[in-house]
């Protein structure tokens, strides 16, 4: 969505209102008869106060309890529609604040790197998770008291008119005053809430990173430093926090005390106007009742101004997720039938060139290449020759120039990314484990894949099996946060099993063999060329031990494919090859 057509806060905010619009509907109902009761009662009170104080009190005893029957009954029946008028409004509230945080994060999902190298992961948590409260707010109390005052400052004049327009009318000019004091103090008031939630964006960023780097600042003993940083950031919310809190200790009292006023000018012109005989007693003591009513309003005016304020900006924060353009690809997929087809008959690569955004030098240059089902291809290549690079473009975690990669002769740039994933599966070198089960980090995404391995046999692939029983709850032990509890190797052979779990068509493996031992590799490697259950795969790796089996080896270097043929013929015709070979060879301690 472009800037200039971009929709306005309220029409964004409508549009999740009126998912819930019955009960919203029926909301606004009780919330009218809520307040039609409450300005009823004050006349059968005056009535009542009335009939007490007429010389014919034992003729009129029937009216009397009239009278107050009905003021009982409105009373109990006010119990029953504001619960229910709530009840109607809060329920959507919480709905809505579950649509937007699914919005969120499904959005969340489908950005690109650029989206987050913009976007800290600290502000994106502290949005999705206390910027929503606004909302919420927004939703539920504010929409109630919209009605709630809008009804009341309709009902309550009215009455108040008909028992005496002149005094209405000088009751309409403390009103007015608190408002005027009220519009200003709560526009101050919204520009401290939007620094302020500036504020708390940064200091949850600055939080996630010393978290996220504890060992580092505990290994330098720079614990002082990071302490008097989060300091910082702590004072200048409390600073804030402090001067919202001045003004609302100061507006909100003056608002509170409009009732006071409202009836101190009632009675001391409604007591002239009773000792002129213009009102009865009942009808004081019913313009007195209808002050409260007439003040409550402001009262909640105050609180709905700040908190429609907060709303507002919670929702300008959370539109900065929400409001993200998504790339045309990714809103269009292939029927299910045609997704099933995908890598029928080969991925092919063709001078493929990608250059990172702010560098002049291409990370890859030219490359060509195909891989055919049942085929298991090789990249070789020291660190920094573009073997990652490579990957992250086969899977578009990067965007490529149209006509450098085909999957059965469709350009992926034509295809969204769900559809092309759905076809290459990637494990990376940097496993990532959620802070779960080792079960449910094993099952993750697999319910909406089919015929997936038993759990044991699949730890077995991965040579994980027997330090899993070893763990204190075996398969339902918690790794911790990103695996903290396990080893690198540990990590690396959860991520493959994970990939080895359910079958896919073409699996790519990048660098995952990294961080076990020799005895370890040959198993592994084992369990991947003879029991692995993908169509085709691209092991990548900086080591050529690892690639002798694979039908094709290209060995990379600087970007470029210098070499490429199988291993016996790569002893041949590869110098750089033959030399990493023989090098790694001497390295395990083999005689070349």
């Amino acid at each position: 969505m472009t800037a200039t057509a971009r929709e306005s806060n309220a029409r964004f905010f409508f549009r999740y209102i009126l998912h819930h619009k019955q009960a919203y509907g029926w909301g606004i109902v009780f919330i009218f008869l809520t307040n039609w009761l409450a300005v009823s009662i004050p006349l059968y009170l005056g009535e009542s106060i009335d009939l007490l104080s007429s010389d014919a009190l034992g003729q009129q005893q029937e009216a009397l309890m009239r009278s107050i029957g009905a003021v009982v009954l409105f009373a109990l029946l006010m119990v029953v529609t504001r619960t229910v008028s709530r009840v109607l409004f809060f329920n959507p509230g919480r709905s809505i604040e579950r649509e937007l945080k699914d919005d969120a994060f499904a959005k969340l999902t489908r950005m690109q790197p650029a989206f987050y190298r913009e976007h800290e992961t600290g502000t994106l948590i502290s949005i999705v998770n206390n910027d929503i409260n606004g909302v919420r707010a927004l939703a539920g109390i504010v929409m109630l008291q919209v009605f709630n005052i809008l009804f009341a400052l309709s009902l309550t004049p009215l009455k108040m008119y008909q028992i005496s327009p002149s005094l209405t009318l000088y009751c309409i000019f403390p009103v007015l005053i608190t408002f005027a004091i009220a519009h200003k103090g709560i526009a101050f008031m919204r520009r401290m809430m939007r620094l302020r939630m500036v504020e708390l964006q940064e200091m949850s960023s600055t939080t996630v990173g010393f978290l996220s780097g504890i060992e580092v600042i505990k290994s330098n003993r720079i614990q002082g430093w990071a302490e008097r940083a989060f300091d910082r950031e702590n004072d200048k919310i409390l600073d804030r926090s402090l001067r919202l809190t001045l003004v609302r200790t100061v507006v909100l009292p003056i608002i509170a005390y409009t009732d006071r006023l409202l009836k101190v000018l009632i009675l001391a012109v409604g007591g002239a106007y009773l000792i002129q005989a213009q009102l009865t007693l009942g009808d004081l003591t019913a313009l007195l009742s209808y002050a409260a009513l007439l003040a409550m309003p402001f009262i909640s005016l105050g609180m709905v101004f700040s908190a429609w304020q907060t709303g507002i900006v919670s929702l300008e924060s959370m539109r900065r997720i929400l409001d993200q353009p998504e790339h045309h690809r990714d809103k269009v997929h292939l029927p299910p039938e045609k997704r099933e087809g995908l890598f029928s008959h080969h991925l092919r690569v063709e001078d493929l060139s990608y250059t990172y955004p702010g560098s002049d030098t291409p990370a890859l240059s030219n490359i060509s290449f195909e891989i055919k089902p049942g085929q298991m291809v090789g990249v070789l290549g020291k660190v920094g020759s573009g073997k990652t690079t490579l990957v992250n473009c086969l899977n578009s975690y990067l965007e490529v120039a149209p006509g450098s990669i085909f999957i059965d002769g469709v350009d992926i740039t034509t295809l969204s990314r769900q559809d092309l994933r759905s076809a290459v599966r990637t494990i990376t070198q940097d496993p990532f484990l959620f802070s779960d089960t080792v079960t449910e980090n094993i099952q993750f995404g697999a319910d909406e894949l089919a015929d997936p391995l038993p759990l044991e046999q699949a730890l077995h692939q991965s040579d994980m099996l027997d330090e899993v029983r070893q763990f204190p709850e075996q398969e339902s032990t918690l790794v911790g946060e990103k695996g903290i509890l396990l080893s690198g190797g540990q990590k690396q052979r959860l991520s493959l099993c994970r990939g080895l779990y359910t079958p896919c068509k073409l699996m790519v493996l990048d660098n995952v063999l990294s961080a076990v031992d020799n005895e370890t590799e040959r198993f592994l490697l084992d369990q991947i060329f003879n029991h692995s259950r993908s169509v085709a795969t691209l092991i990548i790796s900086h080591r050529a031990t690892v690639l002798e089996k694979v039908d094709t080896i290209l060995v990379l270097n600087a970007g470029r494919i210098v070499a490429r043929g199988s291993h016996a013929q790569l002893l041949q015709s590869s110098e750089e090859y033959r030399h990493t070979w023989r090098l790694q060879q001497h390295d395990n301690g083999v005689v070349a």
